[in-house]
């Protein structure tokens, strides 16, 4: 007979198997394994195991207000899934313009787990009271206005401001097209609107390896891509923040033989900027990628490195990896899956499901 956890797993991965591309793949049993990494046993939840020498249980958050951004829809979807495989309700304040992929989502569930969401695209006053926790993701000054909603005892997880970037150590057996079509991955997905997406790529410079060519060359990939998976429109603002930052660059380009600029030739559809200045830039977004050389000294990438996500390593090996394990991102990955994450990641740092639980103790006598 199973037990209503491994009834929920067995419901999770057969309803989001459809959403792969935003959730990842995975079975029953990876999320009962994810539990185990978590919690340290899955059957603390609701049952007393040995700890030390005492006894514990993980009691998860009945109540969950999910504060989902727009920028793309994995995030709101993974944080669902979250309370979903806890078994708690789940009350989900969406996009005011919607969001057609989480809400296809629940549409999917079977009715015993749809039965512990509600889409909403406002907060009601009782959601706020009702919440055990509440994960939001927005931007800073969002996460300071919810900041001031927040009561003794709920918990609050933050998913703020983030960047991403990508780091070309050395080829390792790639050709310069190779290299740009893995950063491309990282860059294009979700139009840059999303944490893990590269807005810069620090390329090593060696005598294999040129920073302004591979610059070079990521623009015909980006071009390229374009053809293929074409960006779409956007707003008059973004358009508007990319001619100025183009303009910017244009006349550095012409004056400066430390810039370059290569562009999408009728519209702002993407943009490659190669600057010898290693510091790290937010970018317009929208495909507007900044290619920098990788410095010595990474604390030269300068002040708005402590908003770093992921870094994405190309090669990808454990000892390269660990090389760059002082930086301040969460996450390390290779070049090219910066956009895809696993089950087991810890968003932002923290440890997902962990975050959500308490705990109760029996303090056996010695």
């Amino acid at each position: 007979m199973p037990t209503p956890l491994h009834h929920r797993a067995r419901l999770i991965a057969r309803a989001s198997a459809p959403f792969s591309e935003f959730l990842g793949s995975f079975r029953a049993n990876d999320l009962i394994h994810w539990l185990d990494g978590e919690l340290g046993n899955h059957s603390a939840l609701g049952h007393f195991i040995p700890h030390g020498r005492i006894r514990s249980r993980a009691i998860p958050a009945r109540n969950i207000l999910h504060i989902v951004s727009g920028n793309t829809p994995h995030g709101g979807m993974q944080s669902l899934l979250n309370g979903l495989i806890l078994g708690a309700y789940n009350f989900v304040k969406t996009p005011s313009g919607g969001l057609p992929e989480l809400e296809a989502y629940v549409d999917a569930l079977p009715t015993e787990l749809k039965s512990l969401v509600t889409l909403s695209p406002t907060i009601p006053d009782s959601w706020w009271a009702r919440a055990d926790a509440v994960i939001a993701t927005g931007s800073d000054a969002s996460m300071a206005e919810i900041q001031k909603k927040i009561q003794p005892g709920q918990k609050f997880i933050t998913h703020g401001h983030k960047l991403s970037i990508g780091i070309i150590a050395e080829p390792a057996g790639k050709s310069l097209r190779e290299l740009a079509q893995l950063a491309v991955n990282d860059i294009c997905r979700y139009n840059q609107h999303g944490c893990l997406s590269s807005q810069a790529i620090y390329v090593k410079s060696s005598d294999q390896l040129s920073v302004r060519e591979f610059a070079n060359q990521l623009a015909d990939v980006m071009a390229e891509y374009e053809i293929q998976n074409p960006r779409g429109e956007i707003d008059i603002s973004s358009a508007g923040a990319i001619s100025n930052a183009r303009e910017t660059y244009r006349f550095l380009a012409a004056n400066c033989p430390d810039a370059d600029i290569w562009q999408s030739a009728d519209d702002t559809s993407w943009t490659v900027i190669y600057e010898q200045s290693p510091v790290l830039k937010a970018s317009p977004l929208n495909r507007f990628i900044y290619v920098r050389p990788l410095p010595d000294d990474l604390s030269q990438l300068g002040p708005e490195l402590r908003y770093l996500s992921t870094a994405a390593v190309h090669p990808f090996t454990a000892e390269v990896a660990e090389s760059f394990s002082h930086l301040p991102a969460s996450r390390l990955c290779a070049l090219g899956e910066s956009q895809n994450p696993t089950l087991f990641w810890h968003h932002d740092g923290y440890a997902s499901i962990a975050e959500l639980v308490s705990w109760q103790d029996i303090d056996l006598p010695m």
